[in-house]
């Protein structure tokens, strides 16, 4: 496909004993060709779509269970193929597929894969839009990836459970597919691209991290939607790998939603000028609840007053609280003497450098 890598240094695939499916190369229903671009569909190359990974040189290993039908495939060749993907040499393996029936065998090799080999594992929660377990995703030691739409809502398919963790789009999805063309497809088969695409992108930049610890960051860092707090429609909510990096570079996990109560008051021997809020009414990207007056309290500035830009500012820029604004001109105190005292110049908190650059 031309928007695929197929340098043989970079895409790779498994024709063992096992693969009784066809080809690797081969995709006959066109599903493993969506999920490889949601993945790693080049960028900057003028063709159809840009997948989370778009420089072309995030190496793939791919493994076929499924015949040209897609329509199942033995328990023993699920396991066979993800201890062939650690075999390879792989970070993060993703599973777009699944069944209602839970394995001992299944669950016991993703608990090693994931605890003794390292590899995060990532699978689709589900199609049956119940709350039913699908396998492997339901696996503990599986990160089960739900659906939403382009209006960050969870679609109506997607199943929901105590085993969900985390939640991305998945539907009207286009992507690549067989014979150099594009399509559209919607399922939580493509949602766990997405996951698996930003974990391999996330943990690229922190090559120090561990699986676990890659987990944990997208999971802690996902933008909270439905219920507040964790879900079982959205899981911890939609990954952003953005903030993924924020909450490496800082340790801090998602924002509270609830202001701290603030410390002591600091007493400032020179009162503050006047001052608008500019633009007057401004909030941040994450939304109404994080304003100006959010960004007042404790250390809100200092923490997170450079990041969550919106209308082209950020609350360092935009809010008096954070130093910016705009300074109103204070009129003329009455002279106590008959030298009246210099006006003093209000000075403006300058906008610090973001502590990271944001994912692209």
């Amino acid at each position: 496909h031309p928007d695929l890598a197929s340098d043989p240094s970079i895409v790779t695939g498994y024709e063992g004993p096992f693969s009784t499916a066809g080809p690797w190369s081969s995709d006959g229903c066109g599903h493993g060709t969506h999920v490889a671009g949601t993945i790693a569909a080049i960028g900057s190359n003028d063709q159809g779509v840009v997948g989370v990974n778009r420089n072309g040189q995030l190496k793939l290993h791919i493994v076929r269970i499924f015949g040209d039908n897609c329509v199942w495939a033995w328990g023993s060749s699920l396991v066979a193929a993800m201890n062939e993907c650690v075999d390879a040499g792989a970070d993060v393996v993703n599973m777009s597929l699944g069944g209602p029936w839970s394995s001992a065998v299944e669950e016991a090799a993703a608990a090693r894969i994931t605890n003794d080999d390292g590899v995060l594992l990532v699978a689709a929660a589900g199609n049956g839009g119940n709350d039913s377990y699908l396998y492997p995703a339901s696996y503990p030691d599986v990160m089960s990836v739900a659906a939403v739409d382009s209006n960050n809502d969870h679609v109506y398919f997607s199943q929901y459970n105590d085993e969900v963790d985390i939640a991305a789009p998945g539907f009207g999805t286009e992507s690549t597919c067989p014979s150099s063309s594009y399509c559209t497809k919607s399922g939580t088969s493509m949602a766990s691209p997405h996951v698996a695409g930003v974990a391999a992108l996330v943990w690229s930049r922190y090559p120090s991290k561990t699986n676990l610890e890659i987990r944990e960051a997208l999971e802690q860092s996902a933008e909270d939607f439905g219920t507040a707090g964790r879900d079982n429609y959205y899981g911890h909510g939609l990954v952003r790998a953005d903030l993924a990096e924020f909450y490496l570079d800082t340790g801090s996990t998602a924002r509270p939603t609830v202001s701290p109560t603030p410390g002591p008051p600091t007493v400032s021997p020179t009162p503050a000028p006047p001052c608008d809020d500019n633009p007057v009414g401004w909030f941040d990207s994450d939304g109404a609840t994080f304003n100006c007056e959010w960004y007042s309290v404790g250390s809100n500035c200092e923490d997170y007053g450079d990041f969550y830009e919106r209308e082209g500012t950020t609350a360092n820029v935009a809010c008096c609280a954070c130093g910016g604004g705009t300074p109103l001109d204070t009129p003329s105190p009455v002279p106590a003497s008959p030298s009246p005292s210099p006006s003093a110049s209000p000075v403006k908190k300058s906008s610090k450098a973001p502590s990271a650059s944001p994912v692209n």
